[in-house]
């Protein structure tokens, strides 16, 4: 028995995993696993499945673009706390070893 043209977007074996969420900083894994991929057996199913993975994928890209966009400014702005936290603990660190 095969899947009904209706059926395409909610095949019986997928009808319980969500679509991918849109937004930065989900930090989700595909919940389509390995063994739902393994136990379809219809082209249709498939072809949802593989669907579905590419929409996960853009999601997983926009996210990773958004992050790499980002990285410059959280790297100097390391430095800069660094270089704050490490100024703050010398005045300190002076005052302690004058009194040993």
């Amino acid at each position: 028995m095969g899947t009904k043209m209706a059926d395409l977007d909610s095949p019986p074996k997928l009808s319980g995993v969500q679509p991918p969420s849109e937004g930065v900083g989900g930090g989700r894994c595909s919940e389509i696993s390995a063994e739902l991929i393994r136990s379809l057996t219809e082209l249709q199913e498939l072809e949802a499945v593989y669907e579905r993975l590419c929409g996960e994928e853009k999601v997983v890209e926009r996210e990773l673009d958004a992050l790499l966009e980002q990285q410059n400014t959280i790297e100097s702005k390391m430095v800069t706390l660094h270089r704050m936290g490490t100024a703050s603990i010398r005045p300190f660190r002076e005052l302690m070893t004058s009194w040993t």
